[in-house]
């Protein structure tokens, strides 16, 4: 396992803290982020603070982020995390949310993948259910591989089966690109296919944040369904 230091700006226009952990790459257990001068909890540090954006930026490779509860574990924000020097405040807005107090920051970075033939991707798929989070490390370039839930592995068919997929909003790893996302059903056969790009600063990205973004789809999901991404 890896580590890599993850940094976040939470706040508003009037107000903002900063928090950090050295997080391990790969997973979003004990990766929550704490108050640089307190060391506590996100819900700690500004209970019942109203806050409109957050700003994380990672070492290399990809990161995605939530605030979650810690007792009931709903996502209630999420997001992804920018590379060291390429932040940008007013990309980093979100819809304003107001902390509980036993709400926690946590992260999932991937390091970059040593191996010049594969990469990684991950991010959010929203459904009709909520929020969750896919991805996949080892990925071979040019090849479709379907991703799955970072947190149980679970496949689309079977996380959101008899719901709504509604958008879909993928990272590859530092310079990767996503040449297309394909939604597949349960015989094989292909249903839906977007294109993807770069992510920013590489020469032709559109978005610092993310190489593929889809939202208000409305593709009902059953059992044996998945989702195939390529990368280049």
């Amino acid at each position: 396992m890896t580590d890599q230091t993850v940094t976040a700006s939470v706040g508003n226009g009037v107000f903002s803290r900063t928090f950090t952990d050295s997080a391990t790459d790969g997973q979003w257990s004990n990766n929550i982020l704490t108050d640089d001068v307190a060391q506590t909890n996100l819900g700690l540090v500004m209970p019942l603070r109203t806050i409109n954006n957050v700003a994380v930026k990672y070492t290399a490779g990809s990161c995605i982020w939530r605030i979650q509860s810690s007792q009931s574990l709903l996502v209630k924000r999420y997001g992804y995390g920018v590379k060291e020097g390429n932040v940008c405040y007013e990309s980093s807005m979100i819809p304003a949310y107001t902390v509980q107090p036993d709400d926690i920051l946590t992260v999932y970075p991937l390091a970059v993948d040593t191996d010049p033939n594969e990469s990684t991707v991950m991010g959010w798929i929203q459904t009709s259910r909520g929020f969750e989070s896919f991805g996949a490390a080892g990925v071979l370039l040019t090849v479709p591989t379907e991703i799955k839930t970072l947190v149980n592995g679970q496949t689309i068919g079977d996380y959101a089966f008899n719901a709504t997929l509604q958008g879909i909003t993928l990272m590859a790893e530092d310079a990767g690109s996503i040449s297309k996302v394909e939604i597949i059903d349960q015989v094989g056969g292909t249903i839906w296919t977007g294109y993807g790009s770069p992510r920013m600063p590489t020469a032709g990205g559109k978005n610092a944040q993310y190489n593929f973004k889809s939202m208000g789809m409305n593709i009902p999901i059953l059992k044996g369904y998945a989702i195939k991404v390529t990368l280049a």
